[in-house]
């Protein structure tokens, strides 16, 4: 059974990452009989704790005594981008130029209805 022996080495003698074997798997369309997604689940999860005390901490700062009022799924947006953001994730002035561009579409939809008008 291939998952009982080691850790196997890749051409150079290193070991192989497992979590990014399973990637190029995935990548392959290799699902092992729906393994490949507990895999990733697995051994994509954070080592340790800290990740999550941090994030509940982001989530107190984020979620002020104004915002205590939004739905779940707006702050989970909300947290998402602003984590992304502060990681260097998301391109400084990426959210600027979205928020634009959706103002601009409202104005747009706006215009085309008061000429049918």
């Amino acid at each position: 059974m291939w998952l009982a022996g080691g850790l196997h080495l890749n051409e150079e003698g290193l070991p192989v990452n497992p979590l990014k074997w399973w990637i190029q798997q995935a990548r392959g369309g290799n699902t092992h009989g729906g393994l490949l997604h507990m895999a990733l689940n697995v051994l994509s999860c954070p080592a340790t704790t800290v990740d999550v005390e941090r994030a509940f901490s982001f989530g107190r700062d984020y979620v002020s005594f104004k915002r205590h009022r939004l739905s779940a799924s707006s702050v989970t947006r909300g947290m998402t981008i602003a984590f992304y953001s502060k990681s260097g994730k998301i391109k400084p002035g990426t959210l600027r130029k979205w928020k634009e561009n959706q103002k601009n579409e409202q104005k747009k939809k706006t215009k085309g209805k008061s000429r049918d008008k």
